[in-house]
């Protein structure tokens, strides 16, 4: 693998979106009503916290990092949405296992899916595309919340 400037350039803007994602929801009013409004929404209108403006940031946020990814995904050569074989490139698959709640086990599980992708993927390489849906599969059997989520049970 060649580590060129594109990589590198790629990697410092994931780094600072993820870093500035963990202080935004830790520590600033509108992340901690956003998380708020994910738990519960009828407990956050009746805390106070607008949800429909909550809701309608969210959908902005979500939008401009989605275009922010979308552009370093675009790497000269492959502007289609599917690779040469006609599946869904793994960088789209690597998130899920580490949980959508916890933005450390997203790093963590996002790094061993690629890592166990491409180790399978050297000694099999027809199968490298399923071995991430089967791992996806096992951690949503094994640890529906993620790897480090915390997992709430309502007890009635």
């Amino acid at each position: 693998m060649i580590v060129n400037n594109w990589a590198i350039a790629v990697f410092a803007v994931t780094t600072c979106i993820m870093l500035f994602l963990y202080l935004f929801f830790k520590y600033s009013k509108l992340g901690v009503a956003m998380r708020a409004t994910q738990q519960n929404k009828h407990a956050a209108k009746i805390m106070g916290i607008r949800t429909e403006r909550v809701f309608s940031f969210a959908w902005g946020f979500s939008s401009m990092i989605g275009a922010i990814a979308g552009m370093f995904f675009c790497v000269p050569g492959h502007t289609g949405p599917c690779l040469h074989d006609g599946t869904l490139p793994a960088r789209l698959r690597r998130g899920r296992p580490g949980g959508l709640m916890s933005i450390p086990g997203v790093i963590i599980g996002g790094g061993l899916m690629g890592l166990i992708e491409n180790f399978f993927g050297y000694y099999f390489p027809h199968w490298k595309p399923i071995v991430a849906f089967i791992v996806i599969i096992l951690v949503l059997c094994l640890r529906p919340s993620g790897l480090f989520a915390k997992h709430f049970v309502k007890k009635v």
